[in-house]
């Protein structure tokens, strides 16, 4: 390689802390993270078919789909503006960069190293740390660079939520108080 690239994965690995908090750690291999701009949580299990209505478990007494997190702010309290999303995903970028080019650098003293050892057992063990350093390294940098996506997906997500409210309201007409009288 010998250039500052790393080689990032076509599709990231989940992260240990997503897969322990589904009790999934055995399913490391098998599960991918979404796409930067979904909100699809990858662990979610599909239903294998569609159940009839009267199979259907009702929800527990007092279930709420979007409640807050006990001890945490209000939903209607936790606003971030696009701006400091932005800037996060700019920050995201600053260390992707920082990160990639002296981990890719590390392959030139490798190569370097095992040219100076041929045919030792140890030229053979410093190429595979040295490959496996890199495929590590690039999915390192493959997060880094998705994180970065997802906080600019979300902040153009904002905007786009708030026009599309705007414009669910703009169909409704006031009524009257003059309505329904004869």
């Amino acid at each position: 390689m010998a250039d500052d690239k790393l080689p990032e994965p076509a599709q990231l690995p989940l992260t240990p802390d997503e897969l322990k908090r589904h009790n999934s750690e055995w399913g490391g291999s098998l599960f991918k993270a979404p796409p930067a701009d979904s909100y699809a949580d990858p662990l979610t299990p599909l239903p294998l078919r569609p159940a009839s209505p009267l199979l259907q478990k009702p929800p527990s007494p007092g279930f709420q789909p979007f409640a807050p997190t006990p001890g945490g702010p209000p939903q209607d309290q936790l606003k971030i503006e696009p701006t400091v999303l932005n800037k996060a995903a700019g920050s995201a970028d600053e260390i992707h960069t920082a990160f990639t080019r002296p981990a890719a650098a590390l392959e030139e003293p490798a190569q370097a190293a095992v040219a100076a050892m041929v045919g030792w057992e140890s030229a053979k063990s410093i190429r595979t740390a040295q490959l496996n350093w890199e495929k590590q390294a690039g999915t390192v940098a493959g997060w880094l660079a998705h994180i970065a996506e997802s906080l600019r997906a979300g902040a153009r997500d904002y905007g786009k939520t708030n026009v599309a409210v705007h414009d669910s309201f703009a169909d409704l007409t006031r009524r009257s108080k003059l309505d329904g009288l004869r």
